[in-house]
């Protein structure tokens, strides 16, 4: 039986047409970063990528990273709706 820590659990879990999570920011992320001046940001373990996109939303460059091809296919598809850039990447990062 598969972990709930590898990739295709995640594929599995993100496989629906809705999202998983909520398309808005986490609420920790936007206390810590809604006064800072845009810079480069690293998303880990992204997702479908809500974080990255707000980061990007907000000026910042940002990349998004996680083990889910299929999180990070709907990230790319939120990203394009919203009209923003963010360099997505598809790695494990144990590895």
């Amino acid at each position: 039986m598969a972990s709930a820590m590898d990739s295709a659990s995640w594929d599995s879990r993100y496989q629906g047409r809705e999202l998983v999570w909520t398309a808005e920011p986490n609420r920790f992320l936007v206390a810590e970063a809604e006064t800072l001046a845009p810079g480069r940001a690293i998303d880990l373990a992204c997702g479908e990528g809500r974080n990255a996109i707000w980061l990007a939303e907000r000026g910042w460059q940002a990349v998004g990273t996680d083990f889910s091809e299929v999180g990070l296919r709907k990230a790319r598809e939120l990203a394009n709706r919203r009209g923003v850039n963010v360099e997505w990447v598809a790695a494990d990062l144990l590895d």
